[in-house]
């Protein structure tokens, strides 16, 4: 049988088996692990799989801030009071202070991001089976969102073809428009879930871990800060929850900042919010841009959050970039989109 209908229908049954054959072969890579068996080991890990990188950066500024190792003024301008590092992601930060010009908060997130102290934080998490590391799924969802559009665009197709009466089925019968709709929305639907499940970098076993450390936080009246350190509760809910009203002011315009400029890089140059001052794109290291602190793409945002993001995922690991306002992602992981 020849005609349109029919090569709409070939196109879209291809692409979306190969698309769930890519799918699970993401999955797949992931190591196995018991949800019971996910466990964070340290405040920058719950922080990335909360956020992403970008708000294991804001968890560590926040800590070194309450504790006067740095003072965030107006502007965003970071200086520094005590080069004193506990650890090698403090010392990123301190590093990242040193190389930006001016002490821009936006700039600075972006440079301590990308550094290698921040990206191993999720390599960890990848290696334990509690994220998914996003190189794999990055040409699947690229192919998803190709198809998405392709079905858009077959579909009106179709409808030109309705409205002008031409089709070249040698049978009369329903409108092209009627005889593709079937193929675009399952297209659709397939391309859709796929795309979801490429972005979701958080594993079960990452969801279980982050809930547990969630579980196991002080409660309390009030603000966080009164009852939790600042590293600690940015890990768990981002910069929203930071006592100090000024720094928690200045968390918002670098967020601000961050998302403007991934909004430019994507209009412009196929979107790397990581590059520029600013939770999706690559300037070094694999997990840049999932969560970002106030997008949906934290790692831990789509299954938790995203998110992140990166995280999510993005996870961001919660871009910010998940899920997951103001430094609570989601984002991007980077995740977090998980």
């Amino acid at each position: 049988m020849t005609g349109f209908a029919p090569w709409v229908f070939l196109e879209t049954g291809v692409v979306s088996l190969v698309l769930l054959f890519g799918t699970a072969s993401v999955r797949l890579r992931t190591p196995s692990v018991r949800r019971r068996d996910g466990v964070v080991h340290d405040v920058w890990e719950t922080a990335f799989l909360a956020g992403g990188p970008g708000r294991v950066v804001d968890a560590a500024i926040a800590g070194m801030h309450q504790d006067g190792r740095l003072a965030v003024g107006g502007p965003g301008v970071v200086t520094v009071r005590q080069a004193f590092a506990h650890d090698a992601v403090e010392a990123a930060v301190l590093d990242a202070v040193a190389r930006t010009p001016g002490g821009a908060l936006p700039v600075l997130r972006a440079t301590a991001r990308r550094g290698p102290a921040v990206q191993s934080v999720g390599d960890r998490l990848a290696a334990r089976g509690l994220l998914r590391r996003p190189e794999p799924g990055r040409p699947w969802r690229r192919l998803a969102s190709a198809q998405m559009t392709a079905c858009v665009l077959l579909f009106f197709v179709a409808m030109l073809l309705s409205f002008a009466g031409s089709d070249v089925d040698a049978y009369a019968g329903p409108p092209p428009v009627l005889r593709t709709v079937p193929a675009v929305v399952v297209g659709l639907v397939v391309a859709s879930l796929c795309r979801k499940a490429c972005t979701r970098r958080i594993t079960k076993a990452g969801a279980f871990a982050l809930r547990s450390a969630r579980a196991a936080r002080p409660r309390g009246g009030g603000v966080a800060g009164a009852w939790l350190p600042a590293a600690p509760a940015v890990a768990l809910g981002g910069t929203a929850l930071i006592a100090d009203e000024l720094l928690r002011r200045q968390f918002e315009e670098a967020h601000r900042a961050t998302a403007a400029a991934a909004a430019g890089g994507s209009g412009s140059s196929g979107g790397s919010s990581c590059g520029g001052g600013g939770g999706s794109g690559s300037d070094g290291g694999s997990w840049c841009g999932s969560g970002d602190g106030g997008s949906g793409s934290g790692c831990g945002s789509a299954g938790s959050s995203c998110g992140g993001g990166s995280s999510c995922g993005g996870g961001a690991s919660c871009g910010s970039g998940s899920g997951c306002g103001g430094g609570s992602s989601c984002g991007g992981g980077g995740c977090g989109g998980g």
